[in-house]
């Protein structure tokens, strides 16, 4: 069976079918030896190679655990560098990898990076209900009615849409006034937590996502690192926290 040229890069993670065709006009790639400018060239058997490295013939994804640290920025964009891209491995970089929700730059936490964007769409859905828990730091004092508020919906500033139904556990003041709390929610809009926590009188100093569904962040993979995230793993975002 044979496919078109573009469609053979952009199946193993270089971009979308006009990505990939840019990479043909720009004569990055051969195919049998001979550079190629015809992305609808048909590929049964030949060996393709781009930037003289052989592609295998299988298709080429990947989905990462990794546990990004504050100061990154969940973005393709050289200016706000650094960028998440830094941290995934030079030999997994030509693959078109995208964050499955993002964190912002002052937040660290587990990020899910993948090529599968079913898997990415199942994640961010707010209609799979995956649960997400993230662990806060906050000052000032919130209302008397925020975890009732929090588990209702609420409606935070420039959104006139209700927050769906989440969890908010107050754990303590320390002696230097910062609160604790965990929330868990199974939405994320454009910085959700901070937003509700000031909507509720305090302000967030700290950030950090510990699990997604029920797969904890690992002790063992510390800020900055990734890996692959097993078949195991990937189930385990699917169920729901005990």
């Amino acid at each position: 069976m044979s496919e078109r040229l573009d469609g053979f890069l952009a199946h193993r993670g270089f971009g979308t079918r006009s990505q990939a065709r840019d990479l043909v006009r720009g004569r990055l790639v051969s195919v049998d030896g001979l550079m190629c400018r015809d992305p609808s060239l048909h590929i049964t058997d030949q060996v393709v190679t781009v930037e003289g490295r052989v592609i295998a013939a299988g298709v080429d994804t990947a989905t990462l655990l990794l546990h990004k640290p504050v100061g990154f920025a969940c973005s393709h964009d050289p200016d706000e560098a650094p960028l998440l891209d830094e941290l995934i491995p030079d030999d997994l970089r030509h693959l078109a990898l995208q964050s499955a929700g993002r964190l912002d730059r002052d937040t660290s936490g587990m990020i899910i990076v993948t090529t599968q964007g079913e898997l990415i769409h199942a994640l961010t859905n707010p209609r799979r209900h995956v649960l997400k828990r993230y662990r806060l730091l906050y000052r000032g004092k919130l209302s008397h009615h925020a975890v009732a508020r929090v588990a209702k919906g609420m409606v935070i500033e420039g959104d006139p849409k209700p927050t769906l139904p989440a969890r908010l556990e107050l754990e303590g003041v320390g002696d230097d006034g910062t609160g604790r709390a965990t929330i868990h929610l199974s939405e994320g809009r454009y910085h959700q937590v901070r937003r509700m926590i000031a909507e509720l009188g305090g302000e967030v100093v700290a950030l950090h996502r510990d699990r997604i569904g029920s797969l904890e962040l690992p002790a063992e993979l510390a800020a900055g690192m990734v890996r692959t995230l097993s078949d195991e793993e990937r189930a385990q975002l699917f169920v729901e926290p005990g």
